[in-house]
């Protein structure tokens, strides 16, 4: 079979590629890949780095050895620059206001085309009683219902489907009820005779509860000493993997030692904080398409000024976003084509010693140009670099 070869668009290899950039992110002024290669890094940092630099970094984007992340595509050229894929939220405080907060700050997100990921752990569970206004609280799992409906509403006007997560701590209170939050082979509709999961399979879009929810479960410090002291997981870890076994979800969060309050996550969790409203800051390297280490080292080097420049370039949906973003500035410079880098070479898929020489320039370079990049621009140091 002959190989794909499109004359607008050489970068791409199939018919099914291309047509996800028509579809999503061609736009004026970006008809093309090498248009909107040469629009997005004029519009991210065309007035940073130098001519050469630009020149250099379009032609890496144009020819697919770098791939910003996909609010960077989408936006490129456009008046609103909300070049960011996600946002971490946390349920703060167990309150009303927060309840409401909560609510705005998903939404305001969520309208960017930025995906969300929450921690309701904080919140009281079922039926705990309310002191000053009586009554008794309904738990987290109502709201994260709440949530799933605004990027349910969000997406109808939008271009993009919501992205969500949602987590719950393994000592919560509402936990049973969560680990089955999303068995709907077991959730009746009516008096039909059928399960929310038999309808699904004729109506993708018919509504479930958490249908535009990932779901995990938080495992802290707590519960890996009570394993390490009983050599038995716990029920909840046990019921965990059941569920996920027969419904995919809840997955598993673990957050142990120094990373045991980092249990925000952004639907696809290539990002952690403990940081509510932090952000992530996306672009991936593309090692099956770059042959050279000494090329590669120059791609890790553009890739990650790439990213620094789009912590200031980038609009964000609310002030305490600017906040978290100038504390922490976090780049998620990822890889892919790893496979096909290793098949080139001959190589069974694990980390062989060239492999590793790779990885050590990508950490090394990315270490580096972070730290002397933000240096020269008087930014505050990235404290994260990759994804």
């Amino acid at each position: 079979m002959a190989a794909y070869k499109s004359n607008l668009n050489p970068a791409f290899r199939s018919k099914f590629s291309e047509d996800i950039f028509n579809h999503k992110y061609r736009h004026e002024g970006a008809e093309t890949w090498e248009q909107l290669a040469k629009t997005l890094v004029e519009d991210v940092c065309g007035d940073v780095l130098t001519k050469d630099e630009v020149d250099q970094l379009t032609q890496y984007i144009a020819e697919m050895k770098f791939i910003p992340g996909g609010r960077y595509l989408y936006y490129a050229g456009r008046p609103n620059k909300f070049f960011n894929n996600c946002y971490l939220l946390k349920a703060e405080e167990d309150t009303r206001e927060d309840w409401a907060d909560l609510s705005w700050k998903a939404e305001s997100c969520l309208m960017t085309g930025g995906g969300i990921g929450v921690d309701y752990s904080v919140y009281r569970a079922a039926g705990t009683p309310i002191q000053k206004t009586g009554g008794t609280a309904s738990g987290p799992i109502p709201k994260m219902n709440m949530i799933n409906e605004i990027g349910r509403r969000v997406m109808q006007g939008g271009s993009r489907r919501s992205a969500i997560y949602a987590s719950l701590n393994w000592q919560h209170g509402d936990i049973s009820d969560f680990l089955r939050a999303k068995d709907w082979q077991n959730m009746p509709v009516g008096q039909t005779g059928q399960s929310l999961w038999d309808i699904k399979q004729s109506d993708f879009n018919f509504p479930a509860p958490l249908d535009m929810t990932n779901i995990s479960v938080n495992y802290d410090t707590d519960w890996l000493m009570q394993y390490y002291a009983t050599g038995h997981p716990g029920d909840v870890f046990v019921e965990n993997v059941r569920q996920a076994m027969r419904t995919a979800e809840p997955g598993f969060s673990f957050n142990f030692f120094d990373k045991n309050d980092e249990t925000l996550r952004n639907a696809c969790t290539e990002v952690t904080s403990a940081d509510d409203s932090d952000v992530c800051n996306l672009g991936s390297l593309n090692m099956g398409r770059i042959d050279d280490i000494h090329e590669f080292a120059d791609v890790v080097h553009l890739a990650t000024k790439f990213l620094i420049c789009g912590t200031m370039k980038a609009k964000l949906p609310y002030d305490k976003v600017y906040d978290v973003r100038q504390k922490n500035r976090r780049l998620g410079l990822g890889l892919r084509g790893i496979h096909e880098w290793l098949i080139k070479r001959e190589y069974r898929y694990e980390v062989t010693p060239e492999l590793g020489q790779w990885l050590s320039v990508y950490r090394g370079v990315s270490d580096d140009t972070s730290a002397k990049t933000a240096d020269a621009l008087d930014l505050s140091r990235p404290v994260a670099k990759r994804a």
